[in-house]
C-alpha cells in the first residue's frame, strides 16, 4: 500500500513547509515520499535548492517538487468573491485555492495521500494516523469538533441571496463538514474529472467564505460523499486537533499551538 505525504505552499509559506516537514521526518519518524506542491511564484526559485530538500531527495525520505499553474478565475467570479462577507482570506490567502490540485489524477500513482498544512506542529510518531487509512474514504477533521453544532451552510455567504438560495435548494447544507488542514484519502476517490468538477463548482457558487474549504466540503459531502471524521485518538495518544482541548492530552499534531 503506497502512501505520499503532500504539502502545498507558496513563497510566503515556504519556511512553514520546512518547519513542519522537518518535524515530520524527525519527530514524526516518517519515511517515504513527500510531495511539495507549488504554484508559479516558487517555480524555478532558488529556495527549492535549499539543503533541506537536497538532503532528503533520496534514501528513506524522498522530497520532490510538483508544480501546478496558479488557478486563474474569471472576472465574474472575482467580482462576486471579492465582496463576500468573510474574514478576509478571500483577498489575503487566495493561494489556498491551490489545494484543489490535491485531487488531480497525478496523485493516483499512490494508494493514499496524507495532506498536511504547512505550519502544523508534530509532537510524536505519525504512524497511528497513517494506519487509519480507509478504502474509498476521505478522512479529515470536522470543523465543528467537538460539539458538531456548525453545519456546512456556515461556510457560505448568505448575503448573496440569489446564489445562496440556488446552492441551498440544490444541496444539503445541514450536514457536518471538514477542515482542509489535514486530509487522509484513498486516491480511488479521484476521477479523471474531479479537479475540473471542483473548479466548476467554485465558479458556479463563488460565495465560499473559506476559499477552497467550503467547496471541497460541499463536493465530498454531497456530490461524492466520502468524508468521515478521522479517528481522534487511541488508548495512548490523541491524533490531531486544530488546537489543544485539554492540557493533559498528548497529541501527534496540532495546527495551532
Amino acid at each position: 500500500m503506497s502512501k505520499c505525504i503532500v504539502f502545498v505552499c507558496n513563497k510566503q509559506y515556504f519556511n512553514k513547509f520546512i518547519y513542519t516537514c522537518s518535524q515530520l521526518i524527525t519527530t514524526g519518524k516518517y519515511t517515504g515520499d513527500i510531495c511539495l506542491v507549488i504554484g508559479n511564484d516558487l517555480c524555478n526559485d532558488p529556495l527549492l535548492n535549499c539543503k533541506f530538500i537536497q538532503n532528503n531527495g533520496n534514501g528513506n525520505v524522498n522530497i520532490f517538487i510538483k508544480h501546478f499553474p496558479d488557478i486563474e478565475f474569471s472576472n465574474d467570479f472575482t467580482q462576486i468573491n471579492n465582496n463576500i462577507n468573510t474574514d478576509g482570506r478571500n483577498l489575503t490567502k487566495q493561494f489556498q485555492w491551490h489545494k484543489m490540485h490535491l485531487f488531480n489524477i497525478f496523485f493516483k500513482q499512490w494508494d493514499y495521500i496524507f495532506y498536511l498544512d504547512c505550519g502544523i506542529t508534530i509532537f510524536a510518531e505519525i504512524s497511528p494516523m497513517l494506519n487509519t487509512c480507509t478504502k474509498n474514504t476521505l478522512l479529515a477533521h470536522s470543523d465543528a469538533f467537538p460539539t458538531y453544532e456548525w453545519k456546512l451552510h456556515t461556510q457560505f455567504d448568505k448575503c448573496n441571496t440569489n446564489i445562496f438560495t440556488k446552492l441551498n435548494n440544490t444541496y444539503n447544507l445541514h450536514v457536518d463538514y471538514f477542515q482542509t488542514t489535514i486530509m487522509l484519502y484513498d486516491t480511488n476517490i479521484i476521477d479523471n474529472n474531479t479537479y475540473t468538477d471542483l473548479i466548476n463548482l467554485t465558479l458556479k457558487y463563488p460565495i465560499s467564505k473559506t476559499n477552497e474549504q467550503g467547496i471541497m466540503a460541499l463536493y465530498f459531502t454531497n456530490i461524492k460523499p466520502c468524508f468521515t471524521q478521522i479517528p481522534t485518538h487511541n488508548e495512548n495518544i490523541h491524533y490531531y486537533d486544530y488546537l489543544s482541548r485539554n492540557k493533559k492530552y498528548n497529541y501527534i499534531m496540532l495546527k495551532s499551538c
